[in-house]
């Protein structure tokens, strides 16, 4: 493989990362049509990288540094072995017989091997691109193995050697036979005293890494082995950060992690936030899967998914499987608030909380009180709790109107019973697109539906009213901005076209069949030309978001 061709297959790994895993065929077939062995190659990287559905690829974001450090370790180049495999070499090492290939993910490849001396399994990373790798994805493995040899926890793989070997960069760790934690969540069965005492470990063993200033980052279930015994090992620190920050390579704005358990300030990219909190984030996470069989968030683009850590709560886990038990499941939203400070102080304390449970006795985690049980389900239906919101200051609005300033139309008994119609009917409404937004067949009908059900509503209403001079034609404005939040480009301009028709159908009624709705010419154009530009300004900074998103 030439450099030119590995970085046409870095860049087309990007590309395809970025789409729903059943689009990946057709998108290899199109991109690598005269290179069947690009194709190939990228076949296996997308296999390795997507597989389990309860892991998201990690956001790879590098950045450049000249500032590299030769190998740790020298090696002895008259040990050297080749294994051939269906008859062709697979790999050459000094002091190492390479077995057979364990798997590979984007940028790395990791085989079980025999070290010489001393005489033991192992396992052996590499950096797939070999000696065409980047500066960035050297310094990130490095980091990644430099990280790691500073641990000595039993619940940690340790790294045995650390060098290169003809511009190859490697390390050699702990052989780990058995599954990983995602195989065991795939297959379910595990009772939940087994399932606290597996986090307890983790949490033992990470609390270890932060003692000596070590940020996982990356904690999942693919990243959690079990060995013969059934001890989880934690592995992979490629995105481990020092607490000293001496070898963090990020800055701020930088994404980093798994989205499907990525910590809202990974997910927001507030990297000034990143610490001990992030990786009890990850490890509530984990425990979420454990308990209910799949990850917190879940979506088909990078979008929706950084949206959804950012602003959503996960479903409660005894929604999901009510016979898990109260303590575990308040221990796992503790781990997963969205504010670090909220989160468990430490791994240890975490621990604690886990041994109580397994002892049968109280936890110190408090239950969620009524007033966060209202936050944390209007986090997970914001539309739904954003709609009721405005149906109650309707309300009070009304009230004011009718009963405080004794607006005409407000105090008139038919305009009372029709606005409270109104209200039900979208309160009724938003509770119907809800229910069809949260199933992902009809996710997009809903999205436009609903949309089209609040138009109707507000311009059946300005009807009962003074029409475009009634101060509620200024809701066209708010349902026109609201439209962003989904950065749905298409429902952008949708909006902005339904805001400006409603509006203009007002402004002509004014004009022609009542005059006491009617507005002046100059108050018309300003609210037009509102509602455009705002819509305008609203579609390019999602287009721009939806660009930079797409291209990373």
């Amino acid at each position: 493989m030439t450099p030119d061709d590995y970085q046409l297959l870095c860049e087309a790994f990007d590309e395809a990362i970025q789409l729903p895993p059943e689009d990946h065929p057709r998108f290899v077939t199109t991109r690598f049509t005269d290179r069947p062995d690009l194709a190939q190659q990228l076949t296996e990287m997308l296999s390795a990288d997507d597989n389990s559905a309860l892991d998201v690829s990690p956001v790879h974001q590098h950045l450049a540094s000249p500032d590299l450090t030769p190998a740790t370790v020298a090696l002895d180049p008259d040990k050297t072995a080749i294994t051939y495999r269906n008859g062709e070499a697979i790999e050459t090492l000094p002091g190492y017989h390479l077995m057979d290939e364990l798997g590979r993910g984007g940028m790395g490849v990791v085989f079980k091997a025999r070290q010489l001396s001393p005489e033991r399994i192992v396992a052996v990373k590499m950096i797939l691109s070999g000696q065409f790798a980047s500066a960035q994805e050297i310094q990130r493995f490095r980091a990644e193995a430099e990280a790691a040899a500073n641990l000595s926890h039993a619940g940690i793989v340790p790294i045995y050697e650390v060098g290169h070997f003809e511009g190859r960069h490697f390390f050699s760790m702990g052989y780990v036979e058995g599954r990983s934690l995602a195989d065991v969540i795939q297959e379910g069965g595990l009772s939940f005293e087994r399932i606290a005492e597996l986090v307890l470990e983790i949490a033992q063993a990470m609390s270890h890494a932060h003692s000596v200033g070590i940020i996982h980052r990356d904690l999942k279930p693919s990243n959690i082995l079990l060995d013969a015994d059934n001890h989880p090992r934690v592995t992979d620190f490629g995105l481990a950060k020092r607490m000293d920050g001496n070898s963090d390579m990020t800055y701020s704005g930088q994404i980093l992690g798994s989205p499907g358990y990525m910590a809202p300030e990974q997910a927001s990219g507030r990297n000034d936030l990143v610490g001990e909190a992030t990786d009890i984030y990850g490890l509530g996470a984990i425990l979420y899967a454990l308990l209910t069989g799949k990850p917190p968030f879940a979506a088909s683009n990078m979008i929706d998914a950084l949206d959804q850590i950012c602003t959503m709560n996960p479903i409660s886990p005894r929604k999901l499987n009510w016979h898990v038990p109260r303590a575990l499941e308040t221990i796992c939203l503790k781990c997963m608030h969205k504010t670090p400070s909220a989160r468990y102080r430490s791994m240890k304390d975490l621990a604690a909380d886990l041994e109580s449970f397994l002892r049968h006795e109280p936890i110190r985690a408090k239950p969620l009180g009524i007033g966060e049980r209202i936050v944390y389900w209007a986090r997970r239906k914001p539309g739904l709790a954003s709609q009721l919101a405005c149906v109650i200051l309707f309300f009070i609005y009304h009230a004011i109107s009718s009963y405080i300033i004794h607006e005409e139309v407000s105090a008139q008994p038919w305009f009372r019973v029709t606005s409270v119609g109104c209200a039900l009917a979208a309160a009724t409404g938003a509770w119907f697109f809800q229910r069809m937004y949260e199933k992902p067949s009809t996710r997009q009908v809903a999205i436009y539906g609903w949309m089209t059900w609040n138009f109707l509503l507000l311009t059946s209403l300005l009807f009962l009213v003074k029409g475009a001079a009634s101060p509620l034609s200024l809701v066209y404005l708010l349902l026109t901005a609201a439209s962003a939040t989904l950065y749905e480009k298409g429902l952008v301009g949708y909006t902005m076209s339904l805001a400006a028709i409603g509006y203009m159908t007002h402004v002509l009624v004014g004009a022609t069949i009542r005059p006491d709705a009617a507005v002046d010419f100059y108050q018309a154009t300003c609210m037009m030309l509102t509602i455009i530009i705002l819509g305008m300004i609203q579609y390019f900074v999602v287009r721009r978001i939806r660009r930079s998103m797409e291209t990373e």
